[in-house]
C-alpha cells in the first residue's frame, strides 16, 4: 500500500519521452512557477516562443502555419514588423529586463523570477527569413545568459553565422524525408533535389565546427511522419547518426493532411523500433513525440490551459498572443509588445477579456507538449487542492523517466 501511495500522476505521464521533452518536466523543474498559477499569481513566464517571420522559404505540403507565404494567401500574411532590428531590440529588451520577486514554494522563500529560455519558432514562417534582426537577437539573449533555442529548416543558415549558433543551447532543424527527391516532393515543390544534401552537409560543418569549440549545442532534427516518408525513417537515421546529430524527434501530421493508412502507422512504428534497438546510445536517439499508432493525442485532452501562464508567444507582427497555435490575421491576441512592454502586458494577462475565453476559442488540435502537459497540470491541480503541496510534490517525485 505504502507503494501506491504518491502514484496519482504516474499514469498520465509518457515515460518513453526523455525529462527534457516530458511535460512531467515542468512540474520537477518549474514547481514553484505551476503552483503560483495553482494559485492566480503572475510570474514571468520561464519560457517565451517568439516567430520572427510569417515568410517562409519552402512549402511543406502539411504545414500547420495557416497564413505562410504563397501565391494563395499572400493578402493574409501577419505584418512582419520583428523584420526591424529596433522593433526586435525592444521585445528583447524586454524579456531581458522583465525580473519579479515571487514565492519559491520548494525553499519557502521570496526569490526573483525572471524569464529562463527563448525559442524562435518557425511555425507562422523561417525564422531565418528574418536574419538581419535575428542573429543580433540570439547574441544578445545568449550574451545575457537565457537559453536560447531555434526550430527551422535550416536551408538558409550560412556559414558566417556560426558562430552566433554555437552559443545557443539547441538548434532543432525540420528535415521530414530520407531522400532528396522525396525532401524535394514535400517541402520544395519538387523544384530542387539538392536541398536534401546541401543540408546534411551544412549541418555535419556545424557540428565539426561546435565541437572544434567546444560548444554545448544540441543539433537535433524533427519529422514529421506521413503517408510519403512514412518508410525513410530509418534511413534518414544513419545519416543523422554519423554526422553527430543528437536527437530525432517524430511527429505525425498535426494538420492531419497527409495521414498514414494503418499498415504505414505499423511500418513507421516498426522503423522507430529498429531506431531504438539498433542506433541509439548516450550520443544520439529518437523521441516519438506522438504516439504514431494513435491519431487521438493530437486532439487536445484538456479543459483548462494553465501553460499560457507559463509559456509565453510573441509572432511577427509583434502581439504577444495566448499560445504557438493563435497567430493569424485578425487572430485573437493581448497587445503590442512593440509599443507596450511584455513585461506590463504579462502582468495584466488575466485582466483581458480573451484570456477568460481560452481554451474555448483555441483550434481543436493542440501543441503536442502543451497538450500532454496541460492535461497533467489539471491532474496535478486537482491532487493539490484536494490532499495539499507536499502530497503533490511526493507524487511528482515518484514520478522517474529516463
Amino acid at each position: 500500500m505504502v507503494e501506491e501511495k504518491y502514484n496519482d500522476l504516474k499514469k498520465y505521464v509518457r515515460e518513453d519521452i526523455p525529462l527534457m521533452f516530458n511535460e512531467i518536466n515542468v512540474l520537477k523543474k518549474h514547481f514553484s512557477r505551476v503552483i503560483n498559477v495553482f494559485e492566480g499569481k503572475v510570474l514571468p513566464p520561464y519560457e517565451i516562443l517568439i516567430h520572427p517571420s510569417s515568410v517562409c522559404n519552402l512549402n511543406c505540403k502539411w504545414c500547420i502555419g495557416g497564413f505562410v507565404s504563397s501565391k494563395k494567401n499572400i493578402s493574409e500574411l501577419l505584418d512582419n514588423n520583428l523584420f526591424k532590428i529596433e522593433n526586435m531590440d525592444k521585445v528583447v529588451d524586454s524579456i531581458i529586463n522583465y525580473k519579479k520577486m515571487g514565492y519559491d514554494y520548494e525553499t519557502n522563500k521570496e526569490r526573483e523570477f525572471k524569464v529562463e529560455n527563448v525559442s524562435f519558432s518557425g511555425i507562422t514562417g523561417e525564422p531565418f527569413v528574418a536574419n538581419k534582426s535575428l542573429i543580433p537577437a540570439l547574441n544578445k539573449l545568449c550574451d545575457a545568459g537565457i537559453k536560447t533555442g531555434i526550430f527551422t529548416n535550416g536551408v538558409l543558415i550560412k556559414e558566417n553565422m556560426f558562430d552566433t549558433l554555437i552559443k545557443l543551447k539547441y538548434l532543432l532543424i525540420s528535415i521530414d524525408a530520407g531522400n532528396g527527391a522525396t525532401y524535394s516532393s514535400l517541402k520544395c515543390n519538387n523544384n530542387d533535389p539538392k536541398v536534401f544534401d546541401d543540408l546534411l552537409n551544412k549541418m555535419e560543418k556545424l557540428i565539426i565546427y561546435k565541437n572544434e569549440k567546444k560548444s554545448n549545442l544540441e543539433v537535433n532534427v524533427g519529422y514529421i511522419i506521413n503517408q510519403f516518408n512514412y518508410n525513410q525513417l530509418y534511413d534518414l537515421a544513419l545519416k543523422l547518426k554519423k554526422i553527430g546529430v543528437h536527437y530525432l524527434r517524430f511527429k505525425t501530421d498535426i494538420a492531419s493532411l497527409l495521414n498514414m493508412n494503418d499498415e504505414q502507422r505499423r511500418e513507421s512504428k516498426n522503423q522507430i523500433e529498429r531506431i531504438r534497438k539498433e542506433l541509439s546510445d548516450n550520443n544520439f536517439d529518437v523521441v516519438e513525440i506522438h504516439n504514431v499508432l494513435d491519431d487521438r493525442c493530437k486532439l487536445r485532452m484538456h479543459n483548462k490551459c494553465f501553460v499560457h501562464y507559463l509559456i509565453g508567444n510573441i509572432s511577427s507582427d509583434g502581439n504577444v498572443y495566448p499560445c504557438n497555435y493563435h497567430p493569424k490575421k485578425n487572430g485573437k491576441f493581448y497587445d503590442s509588445a512593440i509599443t507596450n512592454s511584455f513585461e506590463n502586458i504579462w502582468e495584466n494577462i488575466m485582466n483581458y477579456n480573451i484570456d477568460k475565453d481560452i481554451p474555448n476559442i483555441c483550434p481543436s488540435v493542440c501543441d503536442p507538449f502543451k497538450n500532454r502537459t496541460n492535461y497533467l497540470l489539471e491532474k496535478a491541480y486537482e491532487i493539490y487542492k484536494e490532499k495539499g503541496l507536499d502530497y503533490l510534490k511526493k507524487c511528482i517525485d515518484k514520478v522517474e523517466v529516463k
